[in-house]
C-alpha cells in the first residue's frame, strides 16, 4: 500500500507544482497543467480502486466490493481506455486486459445483465476497448451485448428499449438511459461494420433511425433541446441523459451529414450547460448528488459527449469556445476546490467541494477522472492554450 501511495503522490506533486494564481473567478485564477493533473487523477484511480486479486474495480477507496455493481465497471473501463489512448502507458493496457475476465466473473460468468441501460454502457466501452487494444474478446462481447439490447426493443407505445427485463411497470418503462447508449452503439457499429451486420432483421443504421427518432419524439423538447424523463418534472432531467442523446445526434450527423442532427446536439449542449449547473459557480451539477449514489457518475458521462462535440470540425467556433470555457471552469474549480490531493487524489461528489469523508465512492471518482482526462485531451489537441 505504501508503494501505491508513493507512486500516486509523486504524480500529484508534479501537477500541484504547476498551479499559479491567474484564473479569473472571484479575481482568483489558476494555471493548471491538465496533462499532469490527468496523470495524477488516473494513476490514483487505478492504484487505489483496482482490485488486484479479482481484477475489477472496488466500490470505494477502502476496498469495498458490491457484487452487483455492474454499470460503474463499464465507466471504469472507459477511463482506462481514455488514459491508455492518451499516454500509451502499459499500466492501463494491462488493466484493460485483466478487466475482461475479472468483471465477467464478478457478474456471474457473463456480461448479460437484467438492465438494458447497464448493458449499453458495457457495449460502448467494450467496443472502445477493442478499438484501442485490438483485443478480439472485446469485439465479441460488444456484439453479444448489442444483440441482447436489441432483443429488448418493444413496439408497444411507439417503440423503445425498456429499462429492464422485468414485466412490471418499472421494468417496462422506457427512457434515455437505455435508448441513448443503444443509439450510440448502433451508430458506431454501422460506421464500423456497415451492411455486414444485421441484428433482429435490421442493419445498425436502421436501428439507429428507430431508436433516435423514438428519443427525439418522446424525451426531448424540440425548441429548447431539453432532455427529460418526465415532461412536467424537472427533477428527472439528468446530465447523463443529455449526454447520450447529444452523443447519438452527433454520431447520426457523422453518418448522414444532415445538419439537423448537429443542431440537435448543439441545442442540447446549450440547454445543459445553462441549466444543469450550480447557480453560484456555473459548474456542471445534478440536483440529487450525494454520498455514494448513482447520480454522482452522471456528470462524467455528459463531459464525455460534450468533449466529442467540442472536437468536431463542423462545430461553430463560437459554440466551441463557449463549451471549452464551460468545461475548463468546471475542471479548474474541481481541481482547486473539489479535490483532496494527499496522499492520493480523491474527488468530491460536488465538484466545488473536496471530500468531507475519508471514503470516496467509485462513481464519484469516475466522474471526476473523466473530466480530467477530457481537459488533458483538449489541451493536447490545441483546444486549450494552457
Amino acid at each position: 500500500m505504501h508503494k501505491i501511495l508513493l507512486i500516486a503522490g509523486a504524480a500529484l506533486i508534479l501537477a500541484c507544482g504547476k498551479i499559479k494564481d491567474v484564473y479569473n473567478d472571484s479575481s482568483i485564477k489558476y494555471n493548471i497543467d491538465w496533462t499532469t493533473a490527468a496523470d495524477s487523477s488516473s494513476t490514483s484511480f487505478v492504484n487505489v480502486y483496482w482490485n488486484t486479486t479479482k481484477h475489477h474495480f472496488n466500490n470505494d477507496n477502502f476496498g469495498a466490493v458490491n457484487q452487483f455493481d455492474y454499470w460503474p465497471e463499464a465507466h471504469g473501463l472507459d477511463v482506462l481506455v481514455d488514459a491508455y489512448k492518451r499516454t500509451g502507458n502499459a499500466l492501463y493496457k494491462d488493466r484493460i486486459n485483466d478487466f475482461y475476465e475479472g468483471v465477467k466473473a464478478k457478474n456471474g460468468g457473463s456480461f448479460y445483465n437484467n438492465y438494458y441501460d447497464d448493458m449499453g454502457w458495457h457495449g460502448m466501452a467494450h467496443l472502445r476497448a477493442f478499438e484501442a487494444t485490438g483485443d478480439a474478446r472485446y469485439e465479441a462481447s460488444a456484439k453479444q451485448l448489442w444483440q441482447w439490447i436489441i432483443a429488448g426493443w418493444n413496439d408497444s407505445d411507439g417503440g423503445g428499449v425498456p429499462w429492464n427485463h422485468e414485466n412490471t411497470d418499472a421494468g417496462r418503462s422506457k427512457g434515455i438511459p437505455a435508448n441513448g447508449p443503444a443509439a450510440i452503439i448502433a451508430a458506431r457499429r454501422w460506421q464500423k461494420y456497415g451492411t455486414a451486420e444485421v441484428i433482429g432483421g435490421l442493419n445498425d443504421l436502421q436501428w439507429l433511425d428507430k431508436i433516435y427518432n423514438w428519443m427525439k419524439e418522446h424525451r426531448v423538447v424540440q425548441q429548447s433541446g431539453r432532455v427529460y424523463e418526465k415532461l412536467n418534472d424537472t427533477k428527472g432531467d439528468w446530465t447523463y441523459n443529455a449526454g447520450t442523446y447529444m452523443g447519438a445526434a452527433l454520431e447520426y450527423y457523422n453518418i448522414t451529414g444532415n445538419k439537423v442532427y448537429l443542431n440537435d446536439a448543439i441545442k442540447t449542449a446549450d440547454w445543459t450547460t445553462s441549466t444543469l449547473i450550480n447557480a453560484n459557480n456555473k459548474v456542471l451539477s445534478d440536483w440529487a448528488e450525494q454520498q455514494d449514489h448513482d447520480v454522482n457518475l452522471f456528470k462524467g458521462i455528459f463531459v464525455r459527449y460534450l468533449t466529442l462535440l467540442i472536437r468536431h470540425k463542423d462545430l461553430p467556433e463560437t459554440n466551441r469556445k463557449r463549451y471549452v470555457y464551460f468545461l475548463k471552469n468546471s475542471a479548474q474549480i474541481l481541481w482547486t476546490a473539489g479535490a483532496a490531493k494527499s496522499p492520493v487524489v480523491l474527488f468530491g461528489y460536488h465538484w466545488w467541494q473536496a471530500p468531507t469523508e475519508s471514503k470516496v465512492a467509485l462513481r464519484t471518482q469516475l466522474s471526476a477522472c473523466m473530466l480530467m482526462e477530457s481537459l488533458a485531451l483538449l489541451k493536447a489537441e490545441g483546444f486549450i492554450e494552457q
